[in-house]
């Protein structure tokens, strides 16, 4: 019986569809639709420089804005899977994630994204004497054109989608957890991947203090030439930590690395560290801590330094000022907090003083409530049937996996065990939401489906990574605080010789 009903509901749906042209008659509270557009079956090429042609099935394509300017774009496609998949932003945002948008379309969600409210200028100059547009990056942008792709699916195909999903990482890991924080009601399944979720922090903690410990003299700057041998002194001291020697920390907390042992003896040389380096790497591990306020933010834990997408693409750069950490950082700092393009880093005051904020306090106060998702309470999110996959890499250089681990603690110590609605996966070996010499490719969002619809927690995700496009490894992510571990026998790059468990 139930399936006839089903059949009779998918029928119903295809059958009450509209002309794509329609939907620009539209007419909803605060949302303008500006196009909507029929497109056939086969190649099409998304907006962006980079866009590469692809194969896709007919949809319709909706483009409109959310007053007062957040765009957005909804894909319909003509064969729906009944379901809705918003995907998120990276960075400062400012652009619609059309890269991320035709994958799901293939697979027949209707699919939507946002510029969160401005356009992207690299430097954040949008956010000037625009506290509107902050808001909305923060996290209205994300919640009304939740709310808006929800109102044209309804009207194209004349039914509500079963499911409701996001998947975002790094910023779009921040937008997820703002989704499940402020607004419990407009996903049924999210995905959050190495989120910034303590976003002032972060700002703060992570991108100022990195561009202060390798700007404030010049010769502590690391020459990303040399993160190949940082990395390296990490693995000879680290990698069997797990019972395996195969370039992956397992947890690199465990990691207790000091970088004094690469001291240069005679100078400087290519294969070691001056006194100025070794000091800059520690700082850089440590991350910042002062007397009035404790630890800022976690600092970057061992496990990246080397590789492609690591310290050389995010803390070195290539050259000083040069890393993501500053080129993200920098602009939020000057554009967003201070409201000043013209702020010098180097005036940044940590410490209280006679009774006077800190520039901690005065970001935190000013736009902690906007940007900051680290509300453990999730009671809301999970009465509505929520579910959430959070995931972070180990080895990320950008944001530290320590802040998804303490804000999972944090959840268990206001609501208990959340394994019912919550899970976090950490992945070794992963950079910042990909790369990195462990498995790092993975299918969060059919865990989720299997757990949203189906009622099948992840009781582990499988995960891979390839060279040159092979498969070369395999491992089981496992739920956090359980870890994946050798049975003992047989090959160490595959899954099935691995299982999860709680760390020996």
């Amino acid at each position: 019986m139930n399936r006839i009903i089903l059949l009779l509901t998918s029928a119903a749906a295809v059958f009450a569809q509209q002309p794509c042209e329609n939907l620009t008659k539209l007419a909803l509270p605060g949302v303008t639709i500006t196009a909507a557009t029929p497109v056939a079956a086969g190649s099409f090429t998304p907006p962006g420089a980079r866009a590469t042609a692809l194969k896709v099935p007919a949809f319709c394509r909706v483009a409109g804005f959310v007053k007062p300017e957040v765009n957005f774009e909804v894909w319909l496609p003509a064969n729906w899977n009944h379901k809705f998949l918003m995907v998120g932003n990276g960075g400062l945002a400012g652009t619609i994630s059309y890269a991320a948008m035709p994958a799901p379309l293939i697979s027949g969600y209707a699919t939507s994204s946002t510029d969160t409210g401005h356009v992207s200028d690299n430097d954040a100059h949008w956010a000037q004497g625009h506290m509107e547009r902050v808001i909305d990056y923060a996290h209205r942008g994300v919640h009304v054109t939740a709310q808006a792709s929800k109102a044209v699916i309804q009207n194209f195909y004349g039914a509500a989608p079963t499911h409701s999903y996001f998947n975002g990482c790094s910023n779009g890991g921040e937008e997820a957890m703002a989704e499940a924080q402020r607004y419990p009601a407009d996903f049924d399944g999210i995905i959050a991947g190495d989120p910034a979720n303590y976003y002032t922090h972060l700002q703060m903690g992570a991108h100022l203090w990195i561009t202060q410990t390798l700007e404030n003299n010049p010769d502590a700057y690391i020459p990303s030439a040399k993160t190949k041998v940082l990395g390296d002194a990490v693995m000879a001291a680290c990698d069997a930590l797990d019972g395996i020697k195969d370039g992956i920390l397992n947890d690199p907390r465990r990691c207790h690395f000091d970088p004094s042992v690469l001291l240069c003896k005679n100078g400087d040389a290519p294969d070691c560290l001056t006194a100025p380096q070794v000091e800059t790497a520690r700082k850089i591990y440590q991350g910042v801590r002062t007397e009035t306020s404790g630890q800022i933010f976690p600092g970057i834990i061992p496990g990246s330094e080397g590789g492609q997408g690591g310290w050389g693409t995010w803390i070195t750069g290539t050259g000083p000022g040069r890393g993501s950490h500053t080129t993200l950082g920098m602009p939020f700092m000057r554009n967003i907090a201070f409201e000043d393009p013209n702020w010098d880093f180097r005036t940044f005051r940590w410490e209280r003083n006679q009774g006077i904020d800190s520039d901690v306090d005065f970001i935190d106060a000013k736009l902690g409530p906007i940007f900051n998702n680290m509300n453990p309470d999730l009671k809301a999110f999970q009465a509505r049937g929520g579910k959430m996959i959070q995931y972070h890499g180990w080895a990320d250089p950008d944001i530290s996996p320590v802040n998804s681990v303490n804000y999972f603690d944090s959840v268990q110590n206001t609501m208990g065990d959340s394994k019912n609605f919550y899970r976090l996966f950490m992945v070794p070996g992963m950079y910042h939401c990909n790369g990195g010499p462990g498995p790092n490719t993975f299918d969060t969002l059919g865990a989720l489906e299997q757990w949203a619809e189906q009622g099948k927690p992840p009781a582990q995700i499988v995960a891979t990574h390839s060279t040159n496009g092979a498969v070369d490894r395999t491992r089981p992510l496992c739920p956090y605080p359980q870890e994946a571990q050798w049975k003992g026998s047989g090959s160490t790059d595959l899954a099935d010789n691995f299982s999860c468990a709680l760390p020996k």
